[in-house]
């Protein structure tokens, strides 16, 4: 930050850039890919990761594969289908890995609290977008690579039906 800039940066981001410049020259690349999955994401992706570790990559000189053990079958499955829109916010925050790999953890989660002994509810089906969501998403994606497309409508399409499911339900608490 430069003193006399336009542009405002609160105290509190100032100290947590400085603190997190510290303290990943003393981790270790683990633990830094586990630093970046975590602020890179969500509420819901913390609740389930389990443990994140870097992987060699499948070809010589390729960025790391990035490993994320999920608490269940069905969270692998879920973060899996996101796995284009996890690398783009990986990359976001200067996080390269040339892919992430979701695996079901062989060992339950630790809480605090009491353990729940009753299943999860089913997971919602996605509510379909409308024609004029589709087009948005079209016209979001039409800058990109031709490469990038397909996998980048599906993330976004993706996304915004979950919004749509979660806008619903807070529509119906109201």
């Amino acid at each position: 930050m430069e003193f006399g800039s336009d542009a405002p940066e609160s105290v509190g981001a100032l100290m947590h850039t400085v603190v997190d410049q510290q303290m990943s020259a003393k981790m270790s690349a683990n633990q830094r890919a586990a630093a970046a999955w975590y602020r890179a994401n969500g509420d819901r992706e913390r609740a389930h990761t389990t443990g994140v570790f870097l992987k060699r990559p499948r070809v010589a000189g390729a960025a790391p594969i990035l490993g994320v053990y999920v608490d269940s079958h069905a969270m692998a499955t879920d973060f899996g289908v996101n796995k284009d829109l996890y690398l783009a916010r990986l990359a976001n925050i200067g996080c390269e890995v040339s892919g992430i790999e979701f695996l079901p953890s062989r060992r339950p989660r630790q809480t605090s609290g009491t353990a729940s002994t009753s299943a999860p509810p089913p997971a919602e089906p996605l509510p379909e977008l409308s024609a004029e969501e589709q087009q948005a998403v079209q016209l979001l994606v039409a800058d990109l690579p031709t490469s990038l497309q397909t996998a980048a409508s599906k993330a976004i399409s993706l996304s915004k039906r979950r919004q749509k499911l979660e806008d619903t339900k807070n529509s119906k608490n109201a």
